[in-house]
Formats: structure tokens, sequence, C-alpha cells
């Protein structure tokens, strides 16, 4: 047997062993620990609420950290918030990339309700970028408000 040939079939085993390995090994690496799979309660999302809050959620965010939560009030009635286990102190230890990322948020959120026929009425609950709690939105169904193209969020790329 030749070196190449040796290297090759040692290659293509090891790879084997390796895949064979991972696949047996514990589930929990296929799981978040820090996402809940469920909302607490019966909370169930209006198809619009769902459509609004996934193309906010393609906000950019600093380090791709989306460090934004929802507490749901009541359908169309939202508390964003400042998710502190998303903070990055040693690159941000002001948070203000942590409020920017909010902040982008909310603007897609705003683009993506106008779209469905919705107006956003913001109240602001946040007075420092330590806060928990950020903004209030109730979105209202309305006429005459200018749609946005929301294809342009979905096919926004961030380059780093």
């Amino acid at each position: 047997m030749n070196r190449k040939k040796f290297i090759s079939i040692t290659g293509a085993a090891v790879g084997i062993a390796a895949g064979i390995s991972y696949l047996v090994s514990d589930r929990h690496n296929f799981t978040r620990s820090d996402f809940k799979s469920a909302p607490p309660g019966n909370i169930s999302f209006k198809p619009d609420e769902k459509e609004i809050l996934f193309l906010a959620s393609l906000a950019p965010s600093g380090h791709n950290t989306q460090p934004w939560f929802i507490k749901y009030i009541e359908p169309y009635h939202w508390v964003i918030g400042n998710e502190k286990t998303k903070w990055l102190p040693g690159v941000d230890p002001t948070q203000r990339e942590t409020i920017l990322s909010i902040g982008a948020f909310l603007q897609n959120l705003e683009y993506a309700a106008n779209n469905l026929g919705y107006k956003c009425d913001f109240t602001i609950l946040g007075t420092t970028n330590q806060d928990e709690h950020i903004a209030e939105i109730k979105l209202v169904k309305s006429s005459g408000i200018t749609g946005f193209d929301v294809e342009q969020i979905r096919l926004r790329r961030t380059v780093l």
C-alpha cells in the first residue's frame, strides 16, 4: 500500500468514527440551555404577531447576541426588555451597543407592523442602559399606513 492510499483510508476511518461517536453522544448539544421552549402559560400568538416578531428578530445586533426579550401582556401589546444574560461586559461595559441593538429590533418591529397595517404606539420605559424593561409596544390596526417592503429585511445581510 502506498502512502497516499494509507492516508486516505486512515482519514476516512477517523471521520467515520468521529461521526458515529458524535451521533450516539448525549443530545444536550442540540438544545440551548438558555432558551425556554415555550412561553409561560398558554400564550398563543396571532399570525400577524408571529410575522412581526419574526421580522423584528432579524435586526442586527452587536456580536449577534440578540439582547432583547419580549414580555407578552395581551395580543398586540408587549414589553421589550434588555436581556442581561446577553450582555458582553468585556466589549460593551456600559451596554451602549446593547441599547443600539434593541433600537434596531424596535425599528424592524415598526417596519413589519406597518407593512401589515398596524400603527405602533411606543412608550419608553427605560431611563438607563441597564434597565430591564426598555419599551412598551401597543399595535393598533389602522388605515392609511405606508407599508414597508419587508423583503429588504429578509434579504439584509450584515458583513463585519
